[in-house]
């Protein structure tokens, strides 16, 4: 039995002949009023790194989600939490997104 679709279960996108397992950004923020000074300069570079994977590559990330924990983000400048994929996809697809992540971020770092 399968729960879910598999949109859910096994997130990915094709980048050119390869298939990539999709990422996304989970951002802390001070909402469950713990303080998290950093959070919205954390959002912004997660920001910043999604839209050049946008331009890059179309699709590689899912949508962004801010959450009201800080996931200990707040010990440190864009310290930020990146979903590889879900339970569905395989070490490949992740390995894959890796890939492209690494050329994105090489490219915002500049």
């Amino acid at each position: 039995m399968q729960y879910g679709s598999n949109a859910n279960y096994a997130p990915s996108v094709k980048i050119g002949d390869e298939v990539a397992a999709q990422l996304m950004f989970v951002i802390g923020s001070d909402g469950g009023g713990l303080q998290h000074l950093g959070w919205l300069d954390n959002l912004k570079f997660a920001i910043k790194v999604q839209e050049k994977a946008n331009e890059l590559y179309p699709g590689l990330f899912r949508p962004i989600i801010v959450r009201n924990s800080r996931y200990n983000q707040h010990l440190g400048k864009a310290a930020n939490i990146i979903e590889v994929g879900a339970t569905g996809n395989t070490m490949e697809q992740c390995l894959v997104s890796m890939k492209y992540l690494s050329k994105v971020i090489s490219e915002v770092m500049k």
